[in-house]
């Protein structure tokens, strides 16, 4: 009969995807914990946040949910979110936006190849990724969803996001 494995018996497969991501305006303490539990989980390489977030960190609810995460995926913090966007795109990442809207694809039938380096964008709770964003998106993907809600929790997104990505990067 299997049992439960504990950490120390955990061999963790290295992630073959380059993978960072990007918060548009995620403001919730344990949503961005939660983020860095999931980059951690999959293998995410950077988190870049806006510098007005980086007393979130400290707070209670943030470590609660991170579980010390935030030691293991490297934290870029910028000033300004579209001067960090054309950095990116000039080093030639892909810029993903994980957002339904009229142009968007379902995130499992995008052709993701392991030799691009991908940045995953996230948006604000309420108000998901602003426009001044999308519009620098390479591709803008959403989560097929089949309920009667029209969206879920921006942690929740994320983790399958990084699901759906790494998935098919490493298979």
């Amino acid at each position: 009969m299997s049992h439960q494995l504990t950490h120390s018996e955990l061999k963790n497969k290295a992630s073959k995807a380059e993978i960072y991501i990007l918060l548009d305006d995620v403001a919730s303490p344990a949503n961005l914990g939660s983020i860095f539990r999931l980059a951690d989980a999959f293998g995410v390489q950077k988190i870049f946040i806006h510098e007005d977030l980086k007393e979130t960190q400290s707070s209670t609810r943030f470590k609660r949910t991170s579980r010390s995460t935030e030691k293991f995926v490297e934290t870029c913090f910028f000033k300004n979110i579209t001067k960090k966007i054309l950095e990116l795109k000039s080093e030639n990442k892909k810029l993903i936006g994980l957002e339904l809207t009229s142009e968007s694809q379902g995130i499992n039938t995008y052709p993701f190849d392991v030799k691009e380096t991908y940045i995953l964008i996230l948006g604000n709770e309420r108000l998901g990724i602003s426009n001044e964003v999308l519009t620098k998106l390479d591709a803008c993907l959403h989560i097929d969803l089949f309920g009667q809600n029209s969206s879920i929790n921006v942690a929740q997104s994320c983790g399958i996001g990084l699901y759906e990505i790494t998935r098919q990067l490493n298979s």
